[in-house]
């Protein structure tokens, strides 16, 4: 079978969009179902502690067990609140915000990786852009989740988000301290499909879809070569 409709689209592309929305339908209703399980879990540790004849290592594991069900929950109400958004409202949106969500939305699975991640915000100052919340929030997911992705592998890897203003604009960096950009793979990065993960793993839309966001904003999201690891710089225009 040809792998080109004629149009310049490939069908393994399009297979590969179809099946990122068919995992993504699958997993709205995963999530679902999972929170109702650790709804009845972190009830029933509630209620076991409340016995008065359990032994203590007893109680230090119910603790244990009701406290990582408590950050688990939280994790999946921060993925559920972001897939239930509206993006097409604009307004004035606080970046302090975006970042601090985007951040608190990884941090369970960048902490799983025995990674770690820190953010550089001012904290005085505004920092408003006029947009999307809910798209510049997934512009900056996927750049963390890029940088997540240079660092598989290497434990104590650091992921690094720095915003500051410059003149009229707002810049976030989204850096980490990974091998860098393979030479080969930077004049393509931002086409879309194209990856350096299998296709199994990646679709390769992460960095062109946060581009495209930049750009409907105003704005600019480029490479830094200067930069010993990956880093792409995320410019805004200021609303103030």
């Amino acid at each position: 079978m040809a792998n080109d409709r004629g149009d310049g689209v490939r069908i393994d592309d399009l297979i590969t969009l179809n099946r990122s929305a068919t995992v993504a339908r699958l997993m709205f209703g995963a999530v679902h179902e999972v929170n109702n399980a650790l709804q009845v879990i972190g009830g029933t540790t509630e209620l076991l502690q409340l016995s008065t004849d359990l032994a203590a290592p007893v109680v230090d594991g119910l603790k244990r067990i009701h406290a990582q069900n408590v950050r688990a929950a939280a994790a999946l109400a921060q993925v559920m609140v972001f897939a239930r958004q509206k993006s097409d409202a604009y307004g004035f949106v606080n970046l302090r915000d975006v970042v601090a969500r985007s951040v608190a939305l990884r941090t369970y699975a960048i902490g799983r990786a025995r990674l770690a991640i820190a953010q550089r915000v001012p904290a005085e100052g505004p920092l408003t852009v006029v947009g999307s919340a809910v798209l510049l929030q997934q512009a900056l997911l996927n750049l963390v989740v890029n940088a997540e992705q240079a660092l598989i592998g290497r434990s104590g890897g650091a992921i690094v988000i720095d915003v500051e203003r410059q003149g009229a604009w707002l810049r976030v960096t989204v850096s980490d301290d990974g091998p860098g950009v393979d030479p080969d793979f930077v004049i393509t990065m931002f086409e879309a499909f194209v990856t350096t993960r299998p296709r199994d793993e990646a679709a390769g839309l992460g960095l062109t879809v946060a581009r495209a966001i930049a750009e409907s904003h105003g704005g600019t999201l480029t490479h830094d070569a200067r930069s010993p690891g990956a880093a792409f710089i995320l410019r805004l225009p200021s609303a103030h």
